[in-house]
């Protein structure tokens, strides 16, 4: 195996591959069986200690320790030394497993997934795959690429913009992802096989707001930083208007 071939393998595994870098790669592996049983290898390691090495609770000094750290300071901070200090305070409470930052165990596991990707996707500044406002391109471009057809709706005269659109890697899944903007805002709707009756539900995950519904094809989950009234009335309106498009066919 190549040293470029094992980067990428490494990456791959370290979730540091986007969307497109990951479906490449998955190519990758389909045309090269030595890459393909290394990954294996690499999954059935991982299995193991996740199996015969539970994550351990922080000691309880150390937790003391921590809940110091982050106390407020007697004096103002500058930004810098502060901003390394929460870092740091992060990267140790995730290394430890402290519950409280764990996702709600109510939460699905697609929901948490998603939660991350829209926080990863902001973070990175890479929002979208394909950057176009016209839903009959977006809404190609997404099915070329994801087993799923795709219900790209117009609400722009609602106040929500189509942006685009993006694929997510959800475990072994390929799930295509529409992007909608409201001011300084974004709202990013994923769209899942169904699994059954799925009566809207509603959910909070890491300062974010998550609705998950479902209509006679697929199901959906919408993630975003708006306040969950305008999460319900944005939902309200890509019901109304797929159901519309769905009876005009």
């Amino acid at each position: 195996m190549s040293e470029d071939a094992l980067l990428r393998l490494q990456a791959a595994l370290d979730g540091e591959l986007d969307a497109e870098g990951m479906l490449a790669f998955e190519r990758e592996c389909a045309a090269d069986p030595a890459l393909a049983a290394q990954l294996a290898r690499f999954h059935a390691y991982d299995r193991a200690l996740r199996e015969h090495m539970p994550v351990e609770p922080a000691p309880a000094a150390l937790r003391a320790k921590i809940a110091a750290l982050a106390a407020p300071p007697r004096r103002r901070l500058a930004a810098p030394p502060y901003a390394l200090a929460a870092s740091l305070l992060v990267g140790v409470l995730a290394g430890y497993g402290v519950g409280q930052w764990r996702a709600p165990s109510g939460v699905p596991r697609d929901e948490q997934a998603l939660v991350s990707a829209f926080t990863r996707a902001q973070i990175g500044g890479q929002t979208v795959d394909i950057a176009n406002s016209n839903r009959h391109v977006v809404k190609p471009w997404l099915a070329s690429r994801a087993p799923l057809s795709v219900a790209a709706v117009d609400l722009s005269a609602s106040g929500y913009a189509l942006a685009g659109g993006r694929i997510e890697a959800i475990g072994d899944r390929i799930a295509p992802t529409l992007v909608y903007t409201a001011r300084e805002h974004r709202i990013d709707v994923t769209e899942l096989p169904r699994k059954g009756e799925e009566a809207i539900a509603f959910a909070s995950l890491n300062g974010l707001h998550v609705a998950r519904w479902a209509d006679a094809d697929r199901a959906y989950v919408a993630v975003t930083d708006l306040p969950q009234n305008e999460l319900a009335e944005f939902v309200g309106l890509f019901r109304t208007a797929t159901m519309k498009e769905r009876e005009g066919r």
